[in-house]
């Protein structure tokens, strides 16, 4: 149901008029917010401009180091999930738990809609890794409206990730306990020198420290934990901004007990529920039982939570000059812990929410106001619904409410005066399953063979039967891999309906949307414990920062050559684009001297283009030319998950993922006698830059060759490092804030030189977007001779007595011989190097329209059958895909998400079965 429609309104207003015989003498008002939909107005529009809500459905939570990660993104208005016009360019980031962007995508969104992947490699450790999306202009309202979803990689132990903190002890007890560790920051940067800065998070409390060298060229950390802290987070950022993180868990079998009053604070003489949380030492929600006792010591009632450590409970008088506790039995040892619920307050008023059959009931309770009148606000996703006015009788007044006037998902009730001062706020989930897309998904047979081909038909249809035209995505698991971890992650209800509405970390989010007897029950409980502010929805245009992105643009200005911020008009711009879509674009700057130059045809990673400034009359001529510069947000990973251990589902789907790859590798060693990956190495001709560099550094360990280079570009590639990344492991490639670097797997600096001409560090962001057709060699030198003197001859600023003796050489080999530039710069051309949109990737997955005995011998075990992120019904609300099957035997599971034009989603997963072939 839109609410949004005048006519909805007006006849909900009269429904309202039905129902005043059980709201006592209650009014009932619309908001004054007007009925239209939110948009992105023009600047003199008194509305304010709307947030995005951003989604992206992952096809897994747990993958190894040949894996893919998948995934489709949807980006809506956060008011009412309509299709988003506002942003063009989706921010895709993959972040490990040390902060440091490894991978970014900039993917293409049509209608709110993209999809992208990253693929993981060999060069990937084992470890927690955050995937974050969000927009430019979703940035002017913070990152609790980014998308983030963590995923877990496992590697095959060949990369470890350099640890730099050592020997960590804890000494003492209780409020006197000290951390010590041993710290060598060399590890991970062999160019720090001085003073380390240290970051210190103790459970909510944040500090940071300058830790010095000692004697022995080492850091040594002693540090007083704060009281009570049961989680230490140590952060180290060197000089050059590499960083490391880790987190230390204080007492394994912590148990912590948390009570939430219903509407913000238990009141003198009133009956108040009160919802409770309990949580381990990993973050995680623990099933407890429990007793609530008295000042006296008096049990006044028992407690028991469901299995995430969540519920409610009924304390029916409660006197503000008790002290209440609750008793726990922990389950490792049996000990009897108390922990203290909130103090109640001597005045206050209660909201109660509850849902009867189809309406919402809500009890407002004083034990200081008598006859007051009061108002009730709705609200949902930042929009006001409807004011609920009435009057309180003997310190009491009730309002039951039709479930249908309000929109599906989180209600923010709010009991006011009538000068709107707030007295009690109390959330509730309005479940309203007929306004989703009501999907159906048929196969064509019951049940399936290994390898046989599956049809399935997909329909889209609202409440009534009439057909919605839908986006879908279609993705088939292996089940029998992941148990009922499908069943528990995120998924499109669950998301925004409710994860994107709340703070804080939802253990398990979809299972509150299955068929479970408990759920409403125990989403009441979510309500009552989760974290929760309002958040801003919209902003006025004064507060604007971030422009939205509709396509991806090389903008700037052009001042004068001597005079930097002396804007130039008229000057004349050509561009030249070098990359899968060649081309030239010419322009001529504006009254401000800006320009901008459109690169939405662009596909790949990064794409070199050259820019020539030409004065009025048509002469080349030097201009200084500022881009305009777009940096990352900072990154913000929960720590506490790096201290999560795996479960046995998760550790069983590793084993078996491990033990697939093994079997793919034996099979193709068996047919070509090369497994994956495999470098083949040449010797090439000793031209003379390779003379030059083997006399001074050394000769080179590693040579791969142009040919093996090129022979391995996939479609997508985005120059140099994007091969080298996924297909060399012998080469570490990783992302740092600003630019690609790559190494040699040791713990030694790796330096770079180009036709033996060393390459300037503040240049390294230009190396890799080097074409693999201009490469003859790919060399490389561990242990390098000189080093010391290359090191300060590209980072002379680091020269100093701590500058390292030792480290790599990577030696490239252009067929220009001319070094990272070439010849010398033209007048008035500039050369950079933009991102661009993320080329596609098909998802592949085999044929097996004539299946040969040889094919058999070939393994498929794929857990990933099928995925198509893009798919769309047609005006009867009907689609149809087909996949052949892989050689599990088993459940599969076919799930289908679905999101309309107006804001309508849906969600089906349908089982099948696959036997084994005769």
């Amino acid at each position: 149901m839109k609410t949004s429609s005048l006519f909805k309104i007006h006849s909900i207003a009269f429904t309202l008029c039905c129902i005043c015989a059980f709201a006592g003498n209650a009014e009932v008002k619309e908001s004054n917010r007007e009925a239209k939909q939110p948009g992105l107005e023009k600047e003199n529009d008194p509305l304010t401009f709307p947030a995005e809500k951003i989604y992206l459905q992952l096809d897994n939570k747990v993958y190894t180091t040949d894996q893919t990660v998948w995934f489709k993104a949807i980006v809506t208005r956060a008011s009412d999930h309509t299709s988003s016009g506002i942003s063009g360019v989706l921010h895709v980031d993959l972040i490990d738990q040390n902060e440091l962007i490894v991978e970014k995508k900039l993917i293409r969104l049509v209608g709110g809609i993209g999809d992208g992947f990253f693929q993981l490699n060999s060069n990937y450790t084992d470890g927690h890794y955050q995937i974050r999306a969000y927009t430019e202009w979703n940035r002017n309202f913070g990152p609790d409206f980014f998308f983030k979803e963590y995923i877990t990689v496992y590697s095959d132990g060949t990369v470890v990730e350099p640890n730099p903190i050592q020997s960590v002890t804890l000494t003492g007890a209780g409020n006197q306990r000290r951390i010590k560790a041993t710290i060598n920051p060399s590890v991970i940067d062999s160019m720090h020198t001085r003073d380390l800065a240290l970051f210190i998070a103790a459970d909510d409390q944040r500090d940071t420290i300058k830790v010095s060298r000692s004697s022995k060229n080492n850091y040594e950390l002693d540090y007083a934990v704060p009281p009570g802290a049961n989680f230490i987070t140590l952060k180290l950022n060197t000089k050059n901004a590499s960083g490391y993180s880790r987190t230390i868990v204080m007492d394994e079998n912590f148990l912590d007990l948390q009570f939430f009053p219903e509407s913000g604070e238990m009141v003198h003489g009133l009956p108040n529920v009160l919802g409770f949380k309990a949580l381990d030492s990993s973050g995680n929600g623990i099933k407890v039982t429990g007793e609530i006792l008295n000042s006296k010591g008096q049990v006044l009632t028992t407690f028991a939570s469901n299995e995430l450590g969540m519920g409610a409970l009924l304390l029916a008088d409660v006197d503000s000059a008790q002290r209440y506790t609750a008793r726990v039995t922990q389950l490792k040892d049996k000990a009897q812990v108390k922990y203290p619920l909130p103090a109640a307050a001597a005045k206050g008023n209660l909201l109660t929410v509850k849902k009867i059959r189809a309406r919402i009931y809500l009890k407002v309770t004083s034990n200081y106001l008598t006859g007051d009148s009061l108002v009730v606000k709705a609200s949902c996703r930042g929009q006001a619904y409807f004011d609920f006015k009435g009057r309180l009788k003997e310190g009491v007044w009730e309002l039951f409410l039709p479930a249908d006037i309000l929109p599906e998902g989180v209600i923010s009730f709010t009991l006011m005066t009538l000068d709107r001062t707030p007295l009690a706020e109390r959330l509730y989930f309005n479940e309203r399953p007929e306004d989703r897309i009501q999907l159906s998904v048929n196969a064509d047979k019951g049940t399936y063979t290994q390898r046989e081909l599956t049809k399935l038909a997909i329909s889209t249809t609202d409440n009534d039967g009439k057909p919605i035209n839908a986006g879908l995505s279609v993705m088939v698991l292996n089940t029998g891999d992941l148990g009922n971890s499908q069943n528990l992650r995120e998924n499109i209800l669950s998301y925004f309906l409710l994860s994107s509405e709340l703070r804080g970390r939802i253990e398990n989010p979809g299972s509150y949307f299955t068929d479970k007897i408990s759920r409403l029950q125990d989403l009441d409980a979510l309500l009552l414990t989760q974290g929760w502010r309002k958040y801003k929805y919209s902003k006025p245009p004064g507060t604007i920062t971030f422009k939205p992105e509709q396509t991806i643009a090389v903008s700037g200005y052009v001042g004068a050559a001597l005079a930097q911020k002396k804007e130039r008009s008229g000057v004349a711009l050509s561009m030249v684009i070098f990359g899968p879509r060649s081309g030239a674009q010419t322009q001529t700057t504006d009254s401000l001297g800006r320009f901008s130059f459109d690169l939405d045809e662009q596909e790949g990673h990064t794409v070199d283009v050259l820019v020539q400034s030409n004065s009025k009359t048509g002469k080349q001529k030097d201009y200084t030319m500022i881009l305009d510069k777009k940096t990352s947000p900072p990154a913000s990973f929960d720590q506490i998950l790096t201290i999560q251990k795996p479960d046995s589902i998760e550790r069983a789907y590793v084993s078996k993922s491990m033990d697939r790859k093994k079997a793919d590798d034996a099979y193709i060693r068996s047919k070509s006698g090369v497994a994956l990956q495999e470098v083949v190495v040449r010797e090439t001709a000793l031209s003379p830059q390779k003379k030059l560099v083997e006399d001074k550094y050394g000769k080179a360990r590693t040579v791969i060759s142009g040919d093996d280079i090129r022979s391995k570009e996939p479609k997508w590639a985005y120059g140099l490092y994007s091969v080298l990344m996924f297909n060399f492991p012998e080469v570490r490639v990783r992302q740092y804030p600003n630019l690609l670097y790559a190494s040699i797997p040791n713990s030694e600096l790796t330096l770079v030189v180009v036709d033996g001409i060393p390459v300037n560090f503040q240049e390294y962001g230009t190396i890799s977007s080097i074409p693999p057709s201009e490469v003859k060699s790919f060399e490389l030198i561990p242990y390098a001779k000189n080093f010391r003197n290359l090191f300060c001859e590209t980072i002379p600023e680091n020269c100093g007595p701590y500058a390292p003796t030792t480290g790599n050489v990577i030696a490239i080999y252009t067929y220009a011989g001319k070094g990272i530039y070439g010849v010398t710069r033209p007048v008035g051309l500039s050369r950079h190097t933009i991102p661009v949109f993320a080329a596609p990737a098909e998802f592949y997955a085999p044929k097996y329209e004539h299946l040969t005995p040889e094919d058999w011998k070939k393994p498929d075990k794929r857990t990933l059958v099928h995925w198509q992120p893009q798919l769309w019904t047609n005006k009867l609300g009907n689609a149809a895909i087909s996949f052949y099957n892989a050689d599990n035997i088993g459940p599969l599971s076919v799930i289908v998400e679905a999101i309309s034009a107006d804001g309508r989603i849906g969600y089906k997963e349908v089982k099948l079965v696959v036997k084994k072939r005769e």
